[in-house]
């Protein structure tokens, strides 16, 4: 996503625990913030025009193995997610409100989709999927609903199934958007539509907005 941003010509301020790790860019600045630490994210966010949080539950397991990648490793993060999405959700909403930010762009996922939109088979797997991943759906439902509670003009972006790719561009975005559920989009196809969001979708502000093909 910051890479999108900074493609199309945007100041971006990045927020991370471990700040040091990001490559120096143009237009890009660093902070050090921690979601699960409400009064850093007010320093990191303060002076901002609009926040994009992508947070989520991660597994760190070693370089190199099978389960350290993108696939199995998300499986693993989702079985397992703690309460980062939720927790992380409800300390930046009270930063916003403290820093004055007004504008709030929220990466969820389509597994959240009551599935009225989809088609009869995508709702019918949409259910399974969703008793599968029951802990990380329910942790970011608690976080989904605290953000449409907040007053904020919000986004809420639900993209399909994730992976590392060239962009394309060539992805369906917009409230209630009938996708593939789980073809997935690259990441970063979803990244311009996390900056359209924040930057540019004036019809999407209170909505949720579903990304995919």
């Amino acid at each position: 996503m910051m890479e999108r941003a900074l493609e199309l010509g945007h100041e971006v301020v990045a927020v991370a625990r471990r700040p040091e790790v990001i490559p120096p860019a143009e237009r890009l600045s660093t902070r050090q913030g921690d979601v699960f630490d409400a009064s850093s994210m007010v320093k990191a966010i303060a002076g901002t025009d609009v926040v994009i949080s992508c947070i989520g539950p991660t597994k760190n397991f070693p370089p190199g193995t099978f389960m350290s990648k993108g696939i199995p490793n998300m499986l693993a993060a989702n079985f397992s997610p703690g309460t980062v999405v939720s927790e992380g959700t409800s300390n930046i909403l009270a930063a916003c409100q403290r820093a004055g930010v007004k504008r709030l762009v929220m990466q969820s996922g389509i597994g959240l989709s009551d599935g009225k939109e989809l088609s009869a088979v995508h709702r019918w797997a949409m259910r399974i999927h969703q008793r599968i991943f029951s802990k990380a759906v329910q942790d970011k439902a608690i976080a989904e609903r605290a953000v449409q509670r907040s007053g904020l003009d919000w986004v809420i972006v639900r993209p399909a199934g994730l992976r590392d790719a060239a962009a394309t561009l060539e992805y369906i975005a917009g409230p209630s958007a009938r996708i593939a559920p789980f073809l997935p989009i690259t990441f970063s196809d979803c990244a311009d539509s996390l900056v359209r969001a924040a930057t540019s979708e004036p019809t999407w502000v209170r909505k949720i907005v579903n990304v995919g093909r």
